[in-house]
């Protein structure tokens, strides 16, 4: 049993590290494929979706308006595969500048707080990096990629660490037991 567990962790490890050395050298393929995996599989649900309600006698004319939209953003998502990956830092990015500006809203009140520079300098800082994920948001999901490959890397050494100290610790208790009990058969 313990051989099967340290065969399926050293597969998964170097399944790890394979997919992080992937995402480090190649993000924005990895996320190209991905956004395109997924798109496929809307794509296929909404033409799967689509012709049977095409066929029946009564239309629900709901029904394939969603199909027909689920097929759309799927075809969407294939053609713009960085656009999709974009959407979630840009929209971060809208929701750092309106807070952001609240904030400095809020500074405008002139609060007699001891630190009173803190308050512009961290509604500034909002929005300058609300600004940055609007700006470089295919960049930002690429350097997520990487540090999540670098994870993946970390995660699979480790397990192959963890594997291989286990291997050695066993062997080395398995000798001595040998050695032990052959030291006992001597005195009898």
């Amino acid at each position: 049993k313990l051989k099967s567990i340290k065969i399926d962790v050293t597969l998964a490890a170097v399944l790890s590290v394979v997919l992080g050395v992937l995402l480090v050298i190649w993000p924005a393929t990895v996320i190209t494929v991905l956004a395109r995996v997924i798109a496929i599989i809307l794509m296929v649900s909404g033409i799967v979706s689509l012709i049977p309600r095409l066929m029946d006698e009564v239309k629900s004319y709901t029904s394939i308006i969603v199909s027909l939209l689920i097929t759309l953003i799927g075809l969407w998502m294939f053609l713009s595969p960085q656009a999709v990956a974009s959407i979630i830092p840009i929209a971060i990015g809208v929701l750092l500048v309106v807070h952001g500006v609240q904030d400095l809203a809020l500074e405008g009140k002139k609060t007699k707080a001891h630190n009173w520079w803190s308050i512009p300098l961290m509604a500034i800082l909002n929005i300058v990096l609300g600004v940055l994920c609007i700006c470089n948001a295919f960049g930002l999901v690429k350097l997520g990629m990487i540090l999540i490959g670098i994870m993946l890397i970390y995660d699979g050494l480790s397990d192959m660490f963890i594997v291989h100290k286990v291997n050695k610790a066993s062997k080395e208790f398995v000798d001595s037991t040998i050695l032990h009990e052959e030291n006992l058969d001597d005195y009898m």
